[in-house]
């Protein structure tokens, strides 16, 4: 399979965070993960397995990345040999599995049931031991993802055809707090950087009757910054909270995009032909 791809322009705020890992089609038409700088350097292929990836991380340092693949494992993968290193956990089936800023944590949703509608969320550090359940409710818990000082994890909770709302884990405290309640379809949801006591959340939402990205702190009414018939989801931030990357499939393929952060023209980033997606702006390590 022909994969056309190049990178159009990537403008970041400073050279050391111009890195975004995402995931793309490779040639054998597999999900692997890839990884591309500014200044015109062309993406290169980091994973190169006969199974797709669905996740992926940066490590603190910059010098790799964890990456969940759809068979339920994770791995350390360096980025500069492609190395891949398991990490060995006492159960299967890890989803949606994110490193902390601070690197100290892995935070993923899993099913003990056998259910696909009966995940929680767990927490593990990073070299796998450890292993703990933050939350132990009904239907379905996933998508983490984390502040940007590693003390608070956001996710989403949900019956699989039902509202799928916006929750809060603090790990000092072990408190649970509902911060959406009710309204429509809510994924993707990303903390801005510095954004600790109050949020700043960028998320996809089904409010306007597409799926689109906006962004909302508690308190305040949500804001639409897309609006396209095509699907924009999966938003990013920039590590100075200017800008967001964003998957979208203007355009007829699911390609990578960026905006800025409080609305305007958004410009792509990627062309790949068979897909690119789930965008990860290295942050420079844990604010």
């Amino acid at each position: 399979m022909l994969l056309l791809l190049f990178l159009v322009e990537l403008v970041l705020a400073a050279p050391e965070a111009a890195r975004v890992a995402y995931l793309a089609v490779d040639a054998e038409g597999y999900w692997q993960v890839w990884c591309m700088e500014s200044g015109g350097q062309e993406p290169t292929q980091v994973t190169h397995t006969a199974y797709d990836k669905s996740r992926v991380s940066w490590y603190p340092d910059g010098q790799a990345l964890l990456v969940n693949g759809n068979q339920g494992e994770l791995a350390r993968v360096d980025l500069e040999t492609g190395d891949e290193t398991p990490i060995q956990l006492e159960l299967d089936g890890m989803n949606d599995a994110v490193l902390s800023p601070d690197g100290r944590y892995i935070a993923f949703s899993l099913s003990t049931s056998g259910s696909i509608d009966d995940n929680n969320i767990w927490i593990v550090d990073a070299d796998g031991s450890d292993l703990r359940k933050l939350t132990n409710k009904r239907f379905l818990q996933h998508d983490p993802a984390w502040s940007s000082d590693s003390g608070s994890i956001y996710f989403l909770s949900g019956r699989g055809d039902q509202a799928h709302d916006i929750w809060r884990y603090e790990l000092g405290t072990g408190s649970l707090e509902q911060l959406t309640a009710g309204q429509l379809y809510h994924f993707d949801v990303a903390p801005a950087p510095g954004s600790h006591g109050e949020p700043r959340l960028a998320f996809s939402a089904n409010r306007s009757g597409n799926y689109e990205v906006w962004v909302w702190s508690p308190g305040t009414e949500p804001r639409q910054l897309t609006d396209h018939p095509a699907l924009d989801a999966r938003p990013n931030w920039s590590p100075d909270g200017v800008s967001l990357l964003f998957e979208s499939s203007r355009g007829g393929t699911l390609n990578i995009w960026r905006m800025p952060a409080e609305g305007g023209e958004p410009v792509p980033v990627t062309v790949h032909t068979a897909g690119a997606r789930m965008p990860v702006w290295y942050q420079g390590g844990a604010r």
